[in-house]
């Protein structure tokens, strides 16, 4: 979902360092940089007898998370106004920091990962752009020819005249609107098309060059 945070509201404040239904001196974990093997274990296993307050299905969740890049909050849902709080940075639950930040790892998995559907060609200009920016939008205008058919969201591989690979990203356009814009300026999308939800055919943040 491209999410920044995601918020675990519970009957349980966060994770503990033991179960506090059963140890008075459990004490709440506010912030987990990393998820060692001993941080999972104050969670216990699943049904374990020493789980701290139902924390081990919410791990696996904040293990999945972390390491795709988007931070896990597990909070009380009983605390009044307890989401606007969490996202105004307030010292609630337990926060797990992610290991990289998201767009990082939408990008190694788009290079690496994604299942390729279709292909842009794109005219020189914009090939030497997106080489030598590193990393740019690219707009109907740079486009020359569209191969493949697919839906907008898809992953899409960019490619010169040569048909040499330069870079893989998500489109904003389905491959019949994309047939209609090849080449045309940015302003003119709304007319051709009817409507403009985008003026990238695929914007640089879901860009990764090769």
């Amino acid at each position: 979902m491209d999410a920044d945070v995601d918020i675990i509201l519970s009957d349980v404040d966060g994770l503990y360092t033991a179960n506090p239904q059963t140890n008075k001196k459990a004490k709440l974990i506010h912030e987990v940089e990393e998820i060692t093997p001993e941080i999972e274990a104050m969670a216990g296993g699943a049904g374990s007898a020493g789980g701290t307050g139902g924390m081990y299905t919410k791990m696996q969740a904040a293990v999945a998370a972390v390491s795709t890049g988007i931070n896990l909050v597990i909070a009380s849902g009983d605390e009044p106004h307890v989401i606007s709080r969490v996202l105004d940075g307030e010292e609630l639950g337990t926060f797990f920091v992610s290991k990289e930040n998201r767009l990082q790892f939408r990008k190694r998995w788009l290079a690496f990962g994604a299942r390729i559907v279709g292909t842009l060609t794109v005219d020189e200009g914009l090939a030497k752009a997106v080489k030598r920016k590193g990393s740019c939008s690219i707009l109907p205008v740079g486009m020359t020819k569209v191969e493949g058919v697919f839906d907008t969201g898809a992953t899409v591989s960019v490619v010169d005249k040569e048909g040499h690979e330069l870079a893989r990203g998500i489109v904003n356009y389905p491959s019949d609107d994309l047939q209609k814009i090849i080449g045309a300026k940015t302003t003119a999308i709304a007319k051709i098309l009817g409507h403009k939800h985008f003026d990238e055919v695929i914007h640089r943040d879901n860009l990764v060059v090769l």
